[in-house]
């Protein structure tokens, strides 16, 4: 499935022997990933549909750029999918985009919040 055809943010289906070995840590999205999220975020806060499916159009055209690889490409892939959730959010939205309405950011955030690892007890 191309960037344009999923709108949920996530990782591409990865088949290396690395991505084998811990299947939990495939399907977790990095850090690099999760900063394009944000910053996808922050510039989207106060855009209307029309704003975000521009956006998301100059998105796609960086994303198809043939100077990018790796780290770049998947920063590049991660923000294109952003965009694409937030357009698809406020295509029959009459207002704007704000994050801390987005029940997509809110579930991640509770989410994360019950994955994070307690520190140990030192009685």
């Amino acid at each position: 499935m191309s960037v344009e055809q999923d709108g949920a943010p996530g990782r591409v289906d990865d088949t290396s022997d690395e991505a084998a070995e811990s299947p939990e840590d495939a399907t977790e999205p990095s850090e690099d990933e999760r900063e394009a999220w944000a910053r996808v975020r922050r510039s989207a806060t106060g855009m209307r549909h029309h704003e975000a499916k521009d956006a998301l159009d100059e998105a796609r055209k960086a994303a198809r750029s043939k100077s990018l690889t790796g780290r770049e490409a998947l920063i590049a892939q991660a923000e294109v999918e952003e965009w694409e959730r937030i357009a698809d959010a406020l295509f029959d939205h009459a207002g704007v985009y704000d994050a801390a309405d987005d029940p997509f950011v809110q579930g991640e955030a509770e989410g994360r919040a019950h994955h994070t690892p307690t520190p140990p007890d030192r009685r």
